[in-house]
């Protein structure tokens, strides 16, 4: 996936990455808008924590992937290094549940109630803020069932994307225990924080 018409010198940052680095880099760049947990790093990739670790810290150096409160992202200098066939396309997701929101709940304040947070098998995944709205994620360890949250004022929409259609019934049970999750947080939390 490296480029073919991108500057030397650039050119050469990505010839010099290591295999993790690489790994790391080209999944972080399939959504360069999301920020994803260490936690989910190496459960996705399957990295040892020391190699992850220490790939993060390199392609940091390099000014490739940023932390954040939240996690890591891929940076701006990657993006412009990598070319666009690199950058694959999502797969497609399963809508599970969509329903409104009270209008008085702080969308921030419930990413913050939710983040890291492991539901059942579900283990906290990453988020991601775009003109959408604020998308948290979740994944079983087998990476074969991913959860998304997609909240935005006064709605919240989840889907699903599974590694075969056999696992959509499992992957709309454990939607629901999510949702039963979040609605107990907006609800347990009414006046400390989650809604204004």
């Amino acid at each position: 996936m490296v480029p073919t018409s991108v500057d030397p010198a650039a050119r050469a940052s990505l010839d010099d990455l290591r295999d993790h680095d690489r790994e790391v880099l080209e999944f972080l760049s399939q959504d360069p808008s999301s920020q994803v947990a260490f936690q989910g790093l190496r459960r996705r990739l399957g990295i040892h924590p020391e190699q992850l670790s220490r790939a993060l810290h390199r392609l940091a150096e390099d000014e490739l992937v940023e932390r954040t409160d939240l996690g890591y992202r891929v940076s701006r200098r990657a993006l412009g290094i990598l070319s666009p066939a690199s950058l694959r396309t999502a797969q497609p997701t399963v809508t599970i549940l969509q329903t409104s929101l009270p209008s008085h709940v702080d969308l921030r304040g419930l990413v913050g109630a939710l983040r890291g947070t492991w539901i059942g098998p579900l283990r906290w995944y990453g988020f991601a803020e775009s003109e959408e709205g604020l998308r948290l994620g979740w994944a079983v360890e087998d990476d074969g069932i991913g959860i998304e949250i997609l909240v935005r004022p006064g709605q919240l929409t989840m889907s699903a994307k599974v590694d075969s259609s056999s696992r959509l019934d499992e992957a709309t049970r454990l939607g629901y225990e999510l949702f039963h999750h979040v609605s107990r947080e907006i609800s347990s939390n009414a006046g400390r924080g989650i809604s204004g």
